[in-house]
């Protein structure tokens, strides 16, 4: 079984962007966390192909796994929601990773409900292994700006070792955004290419 390199712990633990986290719809104190970008996150630490999920129906005789309510709205119309209750398993077999999770969801469209409830639970079994964590610590945008600001004083300190002016443009332009638009990199690089 492999472990897990510095690196790939580093990128663990990397806040997702700012975009990957929006406030919840219905819950104000409360984030979401859009699960594409945790889906990105793990392609990146593990590799495409190389993590797996699963998903099982979580039902008794009393409750099936997905079952419909209609409700009014208040419009005074008639809706049909769904709502799915699912187990999702996270594998990553190379390195003896196992989470499972319980979620739910509802939607007006059982598909919906069902992928709702997947990606539910995929954002929080990531957060066991410590993707997105800071948003459930409720630290989200403290963890980015710190992590911008490392970035930022890291990127300038390589740049003021570097002396080749193709090298430093090329440093420069292989940044992130955050580094790469930051006004304080910006006027170390102009200055180191006078």
């Amino acid at each position: 079984m492999k472990e897990l390199t510095q690196e790939q712990l580093q990128l663990i633990k990397k806040p997702l962007p700012k975009e990957a986290v929006a406030p919840h719809p219905t819950k104000p104190t409360l984030s979401t966390i859009k699960a594409i970008y945790v889906t990105e996150r793990l392609n990146d630490v593990f590799g495409v192909g190389r993590w797996t999920i699963k998903t099982e129906e979580v039902f008794d005789q009393k409750t099936p796994f997905l079952y419909e309510k209609v409700r009014i709205t208040a419009a005074g119309k008639e809706r049909t929601e769904y709502t799915a209750v699912l187990k999702t398993v996270l594998e990553v077999s190379d390195y003896g990773i196992y989470y499972e999770c319980i979620a739910s969801s509802t939607n007006d469209d059982a598909g919906d409900a069902c992928k709702g409830a997947t990606t539910d639970a995929i954002t929080k079994i990531c957060s066991y292994i410590g993707i997105g964590i800071d948003v459930f610590k409720g630290k989200h945008d403290e963890a980015v700006q710190s992590y911008e600001r490392t970035a930022v004083t890291d990127a300038i300190d390589r740049v003021m070792e570097m002396s080749d002016k193709e090298e430093i443009t090329a440093f420069a332009r292989s940044q992130e955004d955050s580094v790469k638009l930051n006004p304080e990199f910006r006027k170390v690089v102009s200055s180191k290419l006078k």
